[in-house]
């Protein structure tokens, strides 16, 4: 204790001889701390900009990261979708594919059923059904396109490689119907888990109501079905212009025959599409060919009768959880008669006009937006 009393007395005496000189080091040194802590206050404030800054660039950093990755991701999902080939099989046609016994001139068992299908990853699988005399290859731009699973089926005898094959000689529309519900079936077993939705392309409608008829016959063979589409079905003889003519024709003399039904037509319009049409189905099997038409004919009422129609039409809507149907502008003058007996029925949503020709009802851009509405629920 003497000692630091000592040091602090000692201490006092230098600062009242040098007073002046501790007045002025000590003005520089608060001078300086004030300059320093300024700096300070600036390196610090430099410091914390910097660091915020830091941050901003790691989370900008890591967002770019996070995008690249999602784009790569995309990208390789865009190239697996591309090598994701439409394919060509068939199925093996056997006995136990018919509940009832088929007639004697229906020789199908031992044959092959071809059909296009392309798997994706989606959990739609989408069958599409084409028109009169055409074939599974009509939707072939479409399902290279489509984002859903889709498979493409031909019906019995409609392949060109089919058309002088003596195994596939003409079968009837029942025998048909029972084909196509197999083949459905057989590829709903082999993707349980995916929502089933169902197209037809103007014949391929009347397949559909034929289906319909045979599963509420035999609700045992009734796949489960999210959803129809149906693509400028026949109403009645008045919308089968093309098929009734083929439902005629002798196939004994297709050239002539052919002929004659390209004379048909009155617009411009109208003979392009018999033009278009005539020559899909110059290299089938026409005899097949006249025979589907000829069981069509028999299966539609005289025009201006719209009963059937409308009854077919309900066991659809029975069997599906949604069902629309689009006409083109080729069934435009029977489009307001359509809608007004809808109405009557309270299922005027279920239908409505496209702007586009028959045709244009299978090209990709119009099934890839339609079909992909019809899946969203709109």
């Amino acid at each position: 204790m003497i000692r630091t009393s000592l040091l602090i007395e000692r201490a006092a005496a230098f600062v009242g001889r040098h007073r002046s000189t501790v007045a002025v080091v000590g003005g520089v040194t608060g001078a300086a701390i004030g300059i320093y802590s300024d700096e300070a206050r600036a390196v610090i404030a430099w410091s914390w900009s910097h660091v915020v800054a830091g941050g901003t660039l790691v989370i900008l950093a890591v967002t770019a990261v996070f995008s690249l990755a999602w784009w790569a991701r995309g990208l390789a999902e865009q190239r697996r979708e591309l090598r994701r080939e439409v394919v060509r099989n068939f199925f093996d046609i056997h006995a136990d594919d018919f509940e009832e016994d088929l007639p004697s001139d229906n020789a199908v068992i031992g044959r092959q059923l071809w059909y296009l299908e392309r798997a994706t990853e989606s959990p739609d699988l989408v069958v599409l059904l084409h028109g009169l005399g055409l074939d599974a290859d009509d939707f072939r731009p479409f399902m290279n396109v489509a984002r859903q699973h889709t498979a493409a089926i031909t019906l019995f005898g409609h392949n060109a490689e089919e058309a002088r094959d003596g195994r596939y000689r003409p079968i009837g529309m029942a025998v048909h119907a029972d084909l196509i519900s197999g083949a459905i079936n057989n590829l709903q077993r082999q993707y349980p888990y995916k929502r089933l939705t169902l197209v037809g392309f103007s014949v391929g409608c009347d397949m559909l109501f034929r289906l319909a008829e045979l599963w509420r016959d035999h609700p045992e063979r009734q796949p489960k079905i999210r959803s129809v589409l149906l693509l400028d079905p026949n109403i009645n003889h008045s919308t089968m212009v093309i098929s009734g003519k083929v439902a005629h024709l002798d196939p004994e003399r297709p050239l002539a025959e052919l002929k004659r039904i390209a004379q048909v037509p009155e617009a411009l319009v109208e003979f392009q599409n018999f033009c278009e049409y005539l020559h899909k189905i110059s290299g089938k099997d026409l005899a097949q060919v006249q025979r589907y038409a000829a069981d069509l004919w028999d299966y539609w009422q005289p025009d201006g009768q719209y009963e059937l129609f409308f009854g077919r039409l309900e066991r659809i809507r029975a069997i599906s959880d949604r069902t629309r149907v689009f006409f083109s502008l080729h069934f435009e003058q029977r489009f307001n008669d359509v809608v007004a007996r809808a109405r009557q029925r309270g299922i005027r949503q279920v239908f409505d006009m496209r702007r586009v020709d028959h045709f244009e009802f299978c090209q990709d851009a119009f099934l890839k937006r339609e079909i992909g509405t019809l899946l969203r629920g709109g």
